[in-house]
């Protein structure tokens, strides 16, 4: 007779019931899990607070919150029974502490990859520069040098930043008494153009920039307009090879880029004076404005001339009846502009100009299903092209809005053989988000939202690299509006603050880890 050997109650010697093999990493692989969720999805709150228009949420926020309390309740409750199981059927001590820990380091990695692609991008602040003074400090103007060394304008220096972490490289003081009313919109040989006025006096100061060291390199005094010297503005002075362009009173002078000799000078018509100087590509373009007495009516044309010698190459004049009220140059090469006469049944358009036609192709800036939303003089940097318009490889891309739409929550892209739109993306997911600025950086579209969150988008197709867009991970308000997006080292961005007293000038942005 075989004596049994079970012990009341028992599984059988030598034999565990499998659920203790399973319940134990499981439940150990979904407690980590919980916690990789919990750190993920409240960390993708930027500053402890988002979902509204001030601050977007990162994609996959409310997917990993919701399954960070699924995972803690599932994990723990399967934790503690695979523990009571193993208990039961006597695992060793090394079993009980070794089977949860090895199902928790099996899943951690690939856990933490999961709530990477379920959050989404997030851009962290990696650096900011100090506040400006006084408070009422504004940006003015920018440049951007070929290593990225970004130079604001402000209205008594120019500041040159390292792209890398803000750290001031140079500045230059406006003169005594003057303060910067233009800037040249692009550089040449590491040169740019500023130009200064005294007090309510028109904007007839030039000085020579070199971009690498700040050294001014000359300065000359023109006998300028007083049209518009009652606010910042561009095209003013223009740079283009060797030549240094200026607006003057009745005309336009040139003169040698790194010497400051002269060079040439072309004088307008009668009655007539420059709205705007540009010059890239050998030729300048310049738009000139005349109100002959008695005429009753203002008129405007398009001259350009040969950078080199002055010599004019051809005319264009535009159909206009009444003054401008807005005017500028959204690109140097090829030479677009935004022109909107004061009449509201008036030329309101962007204008493209080639280098073979006298015609220029024009994208009225109110369509039948959408409006190009610009700018005005009051809401960019009033020294440089709007902030929600640019040029890239012969196409005009803008911020637009549509029908039922109160701010621009578009991106659109039209040709400039043509006129005709190319594409149109949806950029702004809520209701009273708006697009803020446009830059080109390593050939994408970058899109500054003005919930915080930056997009990029291909420049052929505008297809974007992630549905949502990077959110910027901010603390603070330390984003304010009309807010210019540049590219950045790497991967990076920078953003320059227009009012830089009030919040920092640059802040620097990274993909967060």
């Amino acid at each position: 007779m075989t004596q049994d050997r079970r012990p009341p109650d028992r599984t059988p010697s030598g034999r565990r019931s499998p659920l203790g093999w399973v319940l134990g990493p499981l439940g150990g692989a979904l407690v980590v899990l919980a916690v990789i969720f919990h750190i993920r999805g409240w960390g993708s709150i930027p500053g402890g607070s988002c979902g509204s228009r001030a601050q977007a949420c990162a994609d996959g926020t409310g997917t990993l919150i919701v399954l960070a309390f699924v995972f803690t309740f599932t994990g723990v409750l399967m934790l503690i029974l695979g523990l009571m199981l193993m208990a039961a059927d006597r695992f060793g001590k090394n079993r009980l502490i070794g089977l949860p820990l090895a199902g928790a380091l099996l899943i951690a990695w690939p856990g933490w990859q999961l709530t990477e692609w379920l959050r989404g991008p997030m851009l962290d602040i990696a650096w900011t520069t100090p506040l400006d003074r006084p408070e009422t400090t504004h940006a003015q103007g920018l440049w951007v040098t070929g290593d990225g060394t970004v130079v604001r304008g402000r209205p008594d220096a120019l500041i040159a930043h390292d792209p890398r972490g803000g750290e001031h490289r140079w500045s230059v003081d406006a003169p005594v008494r003057m303060s910067l009313c233009s800037m040249s919109d692009t550089m040449s040989q590491g040169i740019a153009l500023a130009a200064y006025a005294r007090h309510e006096k028109p904007c007839g100061t030039v000085a020579a920039i070199d971009t690498d060291s700040g050294r001014t390199l000359w300065r000359k005094t023109v006998d300028a307009d007083d049209l518009r010297f009652t606010r910042p503005q561009g095209g003013r002075v223009a740079s283009d090879g060797g030549t240094a362009v200026v607006a003057t009173k009745d005309g336009a002078r040139a003169f040698g880029l790194r010497d400051g000799k002269p060079r040439w000078s072309y004088r307008l018509d009668d009655d007539c004076a420059p709205a705007l100087v540009s010059a890239a590509g050998g030729r300048t373009g310049i738009v000139e404005v005349c109100d002959p007495l008695g005429a009753g009516k203002v008129t405007a044309r398009v001259l350009t001339l040969d950078s080199g010698d002055g010599k004019k190459l051809r005319r264009y004049d535009l159909p206009t009846e009444t003054s401008l009220s807005e005017l500028d140059v959204i690109s140097a090469d090829p030479f677009v502009i935004r022109v909107t006469e004061s009449d509201e049944r008036g030329l309101d358009a962007v204008l493209a100009f080639g280098e073979d036609g006298v015609e220029p192709v024009v994208v009225k800036r109110i369509g039948t299903d959408e409006e190009l939303a610009l700018g005005t003089a009051q809401s960019r940097f009033p020294a440089q092209a709007g902030l929600k318009a640019l040029v890239h490889k012969n196409t005009l891309i803008a911020a637009t809005r549509t029908t039922g739409e109160d701010v621009p929550q578009h991106v659109s892209a039209y040709s400039l053989r043509d006129g005709a739109r190319q594409w149109r993306v949806k950029a702004a997911d809520s209701w009273g988000d708006a697009v803020g600025s446009l830059t080109v950086a390593d050939g994408r579209i970058g899109v500054y939202v003005e919930d915080r969150r930056v997009l990029s988008l291909d420049p052929r197709t505008g297809a974007k690299q992630h549905d949502h867009g990077a959110v910027v991970d901010e603390a603070g308000l330390e984003i304010g509006m009309d807010t210019q997006l540049l590219g950045g080292p790497g991967d990076g961005w920078t953003l320059v603050n227009a009012d830089s007293g009030e919040y920092p000038p640059l802040l620097g942005l990274t993909p967060k880890d």
